[in-house]
């Protein structure tokens, strides 16, 4: 196997933990992982039992995160953490082993609490909360209750493929999803503030907006492979939104309206080919039409 250039979880290793976890809803082996994520220091001696191949230290960031900072980070925060990890390629930044390890290095520095994993999105009770009363529930709902929490803390340490494929790693994982959001926003933006900003604001419109523009534009629409059609198409996204703020457009099924639009026109021209002034006066053209 090739040497590596950065540390990861091995692969295989990180995999069989994670589906020894998932193996059986409210085992003991969940309840005890989620007693562990709850002590703080045992999660991390745990997570250290699992094999770690290649070389050199990520970067971590420079302050500690508020659970509600790492659950759901605002733009600023955003954007400092893309700069932590702004030497990354691709083909690492996709790989649940490697933001595990990354998460992993936060807690142990405190940069993170081990509690946030467990924490869902929004208003909802924070990760702490959540562990206690999952332990805690006599009902029959318990295995249930421990199993979800056990899940929600495995796609925050760095995604979940096991149950939602690849696409968790973007939209899961807090770290590799500032990460990808803000390289797409850097790609599309191409040092211009003013197009950074309206990126920004159209790819944060909200999670299950970017999910599902990861879903469309990532994984089901090989029109959007090519970084120059889909830094047009969301350079034409963030133009049509500042526009007008009510905008239909801010609908997830406009956008995947949208997607299929620009599939469309791949299959009568091959967009790849053009130059980024052909594709943002296309993809205008697109908006417009909507």
């Amino acid at each position: 196997m090739n040497a590596v250039s950065h540390c990861e979880f091995d692969d295989a290793d990180y995999t069989a933990f994670r589906k020894r976890l998932l193996h059986s809803k409210g085992s003991q082996a969940q309840r005890r992982f989620l007693a562990q994520v709850r002590s703080g220091d045992d999660v991390i001696r745990e997570l250290d039992q699992i094999k770690i191949i290649g070389q050199g230290a990520g970067n971590l960031i420079p302050t500690p995160m508020t659970e509600s900072e790492f659950k759901d980070p605002p733009t600023d925060t955003e954007q400092t953490l893309y700069r932590s990890w702004h030497d990354l390629v691709p083909a690492v930044a996709c790989r649940s082993s490697f933001w595990a390890l990354i998460t992993l290095e936060h807690l142990r520095e405190g940069r993170i609490q081990p509690v946030y994993l467990a924490a869902n999105g929004g208003s909802l009770p924070g990760g702490e909360e959540r562990i206690d009363r999952a332990l805690a529930d006599g009902t029959a709902n318990a295995d249930k209750l421990v199993d979800r929490c056990v899940r929600t803390v495995l796609r925050r340490l760095g995604g979940l493929p096991e149950v939602r494929g690849n696409r968790s790693v973007f939209v899961d994982c807090p770290f590799a999803r500032a990460w990808w959001r803000e390289r797409m926003v850097t790609e599309a933006a191409k040092g211009d503030p003013r197009l950074e900003d309206r990126a920004r604001a159209a790819l944060r419109i909200s999670q299950t907006y970017w999910e599902k523009f990861i879903d469309r534009v990532v994984f089901r629409n090989s029109t959007f492979g090519a970084m120059s059609i889909r830094s047009a198409f969301i350079r034409a996204l963030g133009s049509a939104l500042s526009s007008d703020p009510e905008s239909a457009l801010r609908d997830t099924a406009a956008l995947q309206r949208l997607c299929r639009r620009a599939t469309a026109y791949q299959g009568g021209r091959e967009l790849g080919i053009l130059s980024d002034d052909e594709l943002d006066a296309l993809m205008q053209a697109l908006f417009e039409d909507s």
